[in-house]
């Protein structure tokens, strides 16, 4: 069995193909994907092996490529997306996509091919809140959720019947208190958790779902500042914004590695990586310095990996997580600048 990694290097407008030894905990750089200028998210089509990049520019783009023989990249086309895409999930037959600068939630269908088509309508919800950032499918099929920072919400959808959109919004999760602004959310692989990180407060919170309905109930939540970080509450990032602090929370990914049990979270004043216990209280197990500014982080499919990319270091750490949450590094490579997404592979 193979592992393929793709790195979207945004400022170098680059996709890097590698093979990633699991084992070792290494990855190998087969190819570099050249003129992909401002590559800022992947997704993944397991099915079918298509790699989808959204690309931030005046006219945001959907650049789609077939995996082919040794992890190399075959373009099928760019097409325009509705809005830029900070996020990206595959959807079976779809694509979601969060927009942080036009708050919208889209879906793009795709066709069997697993081309974006016009044979049925896209799904746009630009009203359920400001600066969507997330946003994931549940592994039952029935629910979509996705983060809106700048309303500190959590948003929720149903699976739309006949004569629905294909998405029907549920009523939304508060993230309280005031200006936490939820970023990144996992699902456990049971489906009955979520766990939501926040960029400005610098919390991890857990919450139950409820697999009928949908709604989310909070269980608890800690913090990921550590002792001695002076950090002052983090801002919103948007024109016009409020002054940014000179050490401001500033909280980025959440991942989860070992079958759920465990949720890594970056940080990116103080360039940490924090490993937490989840549940429904969750804690933390401890922190390790990493790579500047690391807004991009991964677990690789065998759930033991975690992958972090460095805005300002323009390198990639790897690091094998064990079940107590102790964090080994095997590897730190240099990449193309800015590493800001990270996707799979499985070959048999």
């Amino acid at each position: 069995m193979s592992t393929y990694c793709f790195i979207a290097c945004r400022t170098a407008g680059t996709i890097e193909a590698h093979a990633l030894d699991e084992e070792r905990g290494t990855l190998r750089r087969l190819a570099v994907m050249d003129g992909v200028d401002g590559v800022s998210t992947l997704a993944f089509d397991h099915g079918r092996a298509i790699l989808y990049a959204g690309r931030a520019g005046e006219t945001p783009l959907l650049s789609v490529f077939t995996v082919v023989a040794g992890g190399r990249l075959e373009p099928r086309g760019d097409f325009e997306l509705p809005h830029s895409a900070a996020f990206m999930s595959f959807d079976v037959d779809g694509l979601l996509i969060a927009s942080y600068h036009d708050s919208a939630l889209s879906r793009i269908p795709l066709d069997d091919d697993g081309i974006p088509t016009d044979a049925r309508p896209t799904f746009t919800d630009a009203s359920a809140g400001k600066n969507i950032h997330c946003v994931l499918p549940t592994r039952d099929g029935l629910h979509v959720y996705a983060t809106a920072l700048g309303s500190d919400r959590v948003l929720a959808y149903r699976r739309g019947g006949e004569g629905e959109e294909a998405l029907v919004r549920l009523p939304s999760t508060v993230v309280e208190p005031a200006g936490e602004g939820p970023r990144h959310l996992v699902i456990s692989p049971e489906g009955d958790r979520v766990g939501v990180i926040t960029e400005m407060g610098g919390h991890v919170y857990s919450y139950d779902r409820d697999t009928v309905s949908g709604a989310l109930t909070f269980t608890g939540s800690v913090s990921i500042a550590g002792d001695g970080d002076e950090l002052a509450h983090g801002v919103a990032r948007v024109p016009g914004g409020a002054p940014v602090p000179e050490r401001p929370m500033w909280a980025a990914e959440l991942r989860q590695a070992r079958g759920g049990s465990l949720w890594l979270a970056t940080e990116r004043t103080t360039s940490k990586l924090t490993v937490v216990r989840a549940g429904e209280t969750p804690r933390v197990l401890g922190r390790v310095g990493t790579e500047t500014q690391p807004r991009a982080a991964a677990v690789a499919p065998s759930g033991e990996l975690v992958l972090v990319g460095g805005e300002k270091s323009s390198h990639v750490s790897v690091y094998r997580v064990g079940e107590k949450g102790i964090l080994e590094p095997t590897q730190r490579i240099e990449t193309g600048e800015n590493p800001a997404w990270f996707a799979f592979q499985r070959v048999d």
